[in-house]
């Protein structure tokens, strides 16, 4: 016990001391086994280390099981836990069989008391089986981009075949994080749900989340904590300070929540974001050459946005090459022209600007059939039909 009360006095001394400083600094020499540094907005790697390399995740897998439940729509419902989901060892929320609770308390449950049992008892209630809501789990995981991840479990108990990487977690949370739900649940430092115990009795109760980086860093907002003997102790977290938000993962670290801190604090004091224009935000509205529609929105594709080093921060510049106006047809998604950024005149990135809309050409045959319309709802309106 003093051997860790002293561990997390020196965190907070480097933390007073060692990290309110906004001058560059070098980057941090992290004792994980992989990791990596990544801002949310715009998905650029500021700090890694082996973040390719497949882990086992541990409890971090219960990222992907929170989205796929809250974007179920059906977190309002009733579920009743069955023995297998009560049975399933590890962290626990202590459920017990025949046990109903909202598949909300369960999510939150899951996020901040690492319930194994109630990862279990999410999936089966879901996709009727663990099986079925593990392969939903892999197919999200594929479309969000995460190739190199392969889940066997909803909970991150340790099997063959489930594994991750710190660049796939960190990119997932990138995506869950945009979800306002998942976000308010990582960021809850303690809260109670109601509870019915075996006697059938209503009390409410407290969960505390596994995440101390909550109370050790002042911008920490999330995510999730995993400890399993193959994966070591691991640590996905997030942090925003002004307009910028920061992922951190760190896999295999016996001094995760000191290296979290460092990698998030190295991101804030050596790099800005430059945000030009949002994603799905309109442009300008272009002429359509032939088209069944006058105009059509021009929407950016991406966030528009940069992240630079403090130090290039000013010497951002940024181009819109658009077109007058184009040609029907138009297609919704099509790339009509890009937003350019330059770092001392030198460009650096490129976002697709697209069409918001389709435009069907305004062909010889449609403009009769449009005609024709006009007439039959005419004769229609006055009852000559």
């Amino acid at each position: 016990m003093i051997v860790k009360a002293l561990r997390y006095i020196l965190i907070l001394l480097c933390l007073l001391y060692g990290g309110s400083s906004a001058s560059a600094q070098a980057a941090p020499a992290v004792k994980a086994h992989s990791a990596i540094l990544m801002d949310a907005k715009t998905g650029q790697v500021l700090f890694e280390k082996n973040s390719r390399r497949q882990n086992a995740p541990a409890s971090t897998t219960k990222i992907m099981t929170a989205i796929l439940a809250i974007e179920s729509g059906r977190l309002d419902e009733t579920v009743t836990v069955s023995p297998r989901a009560a049975g399933t060892g590890g962290s626990s929320m202590h459920l017990f069989p025949r046990q109903q609770l909202t598949l909300r308390e369960l999510v939150t449950g899951l996020m901040l008391r690492s319930g194994n049992d109630a990862a279990v008892a999410i999936a089966e209630h879901l996709a009727g089986s663990e099986d079925a809501f593990v392969a939903a789990m892999n197919r999200r995981a594929q479309e969000l981009g995460a190739y190199q991840t392969h889940f066997r479990n909803p909970h991150g108990l340790s099997a063959p075949g489930h594994y991750s990487t710190a660049f796939d977690l960190a990119w997932i949370t990138r995506y869950a994080l945009t979800n306002p739900t998942f976000a308010a649940i990582v960021g809850t430092k303690e809260t109670s749900i109601e509870w019915q115990d075996r006697s059938g009795r209503e009390r409410d109760i407290s969960l505390r989340n596994t995440n101390k980086l909550l109370w050790m860093f002042e911008d920490a907002d999330g995510v999730k904590t995993g400890t399993t003997g193959e994966a070591g102790p691991c640590l996905v977290s997030s942090a925003t300070r002004g307009n910028q938000k920061l992922i951190a993962v760190v896999l295999n670290d016996h001094s995760r929540w000191f290296d979290s801190m460092q990698l998030l604090k190295y991101g804030f004091n050596n790099y800005d974001l430059f945000t030009f224009a949002e994603q799905g935000e309109v442009l300008a509205s272009l002429g359509v050459e032939s088209g069944a529609a006058a105009e059509v929105d021009a929407v950016v594709a991406t966030p528009a946005a940069l992240v630079t080093s403090a130090a290039d921060y000013e010497a951002v510049s940024v181009e819109v090459d658009l077109p007058e106006k184009v040609k029907a047809p138009v297609y919704k998604g099509q790339k009509l022209g890009e937003i350019i950024f330059f770092i001392h005149d030198k460009p650096v990135k490129t976002v697709d600007i697209v069409a918001g809309q389709d435009v069907e050409e305004n062909t010889l045959s449609r403009m009769v059939l449009r005609q024709l319309t006009r007439i039959f709802r005419f004769l229609a309106a006055w009852g000559l039909l």
